[in-house]
């Protein structure tokens, strides 16, 4: 791993850490950093602001343009990682290395914009919370621009998720949220993938942290959405195992909606139709025909679960912070 500027001037200021974890980024680095950059100048009124960048593995110009953009400055440092790991592998060196009494995740191409830095970190301040998540599926939130077929995967993962946390969080697969440091150097994190995002939205749960959202916008830009592959059958395979098995390990109670989900998990079906290059009707008549059957035979859990969960689930727990600023 090599580390670019590491000295970092102490103030008398709460420090925040703002991580960005990058990969083949080296079209847009440059960008990106100068615009998180220019977001972060309010906040460096009130706090000393660090800047993490860690490069997984890139084989383009990331780290160059990252390094060319930390140049002569004591609060950006670079990381690089020698070959290509994972989110959560990069997250977890980034987070060996964060001196920030807050720390804030941020996507590297901006799919949610700069400004939800200084957003999420004022939700945690005046909510008193250990870990405010960024959430499009919240009300409130929105998606925009996403494929059709990334957007049921993302959604359908996050519904099933949400089910583990007594529906108290909608959006348990976004990386882009903050922290306490405390409360993360308590968080075990062992997955070098993006499974590492709901791995600590459930750690934090279990060890009685107050966890909160606040809603946000998902967009994606116009290259990104014609860049996107249909993902390989493998990949998305894991990913929905992946799910499924954290929602269930967090919630056991789940168990009892498997019989609903075997008549075809709608995630599943989506995946199938969109690598088997099905027309639009068809993945739209496939899904349909999935969500009606799947749904309704959820019906009957959903309804024993809610009187379960509405009973024990303390009212803190199902407050959300509503940020729109």
């Amino acid at each position: 791993m090599s580390l670019f500027l590491p000295t970092f001037s102490a103030q008398p200021k709460l420090a925040i850490s703002v991580i960005i974890p990058a990969y083949q980024e080296g079209r847009t680095i440059a960008c990106s950093l100068a615009a998180v950059d220019s977001a972060l100048a309010a906040l460096r009124a009130r706090y000393e602001v660090e800047l993490v960048v860690v490069d997984d593995g890139s084989t383009d110009d990331t780290v160059a343009g990252a390094a060319r953009f930390a140049e002569g400055r004591a609060d950006v440092r670079v990381l690089r990682h020698p070959r290509n790991r994972g989110l959560g592998a990069a997250l977890r060196t980034a987070f060996g290395q964060a001196r920030g009494a807050y720390v804030v995740t941020l996507d590297a191409d901006l799919s949610y914009g700069p400004e939800y830095v200084e957003r999420l970190v004022t939700a945690l301040e005046e909510s008193g919370a250990d870990m405010v998540l960024a959430s499009a599926y919240m009300p409130g939130g929105r998606v925009v621009n996403v494929p059709w077929g990334r957007r049921v995967l993302s959604r359908e993962a996050n519904r099933f998720l949400s089910l583990a946390t007594n529906a108290r969080l909608h959006t348990l697969t976004c990386m882009v949220r903050a922290y306490r440091s405390e409360l993360l150097a308590q968080l075990p994190a062992a997955r070098d993938g993006m499974e590492i995002n709901h791995e600590l939205v459930f750690a934090a749960l279990r060890a009685g942290a107050n966890v909160v959202e606040i809603p946000a916008r998902l967009a994606w830009s116009d290259e990104r959405a014609r860049a996107v592959r249909r993902p390989k059958l493998a990949r998305a395979a894991a990913h929905i195992w992946h799910v499924l098995r954290s929602g269930i390990a967090h919630r056991p109670a789940l168990l009892l909606a498997l019989p609903g989900l075997l008549p075809g998990p709608l995630p599943v079906v989506a995946v199938l139709l969109y690598a088997l290059h099905a027309s639009a009707r068809t993945i739209a008549v496939g899904v349909t025909i999935t969500a009606i059957v799947q749904y309704a035979s959820l019906a009957v859990f959903a309804g024993q679960a809610a009187a379960f969960f509405t009973k024990r689930a303390p009212a803190h727990r199902r407050h959300a912070v509503q940020t729109n600023r």
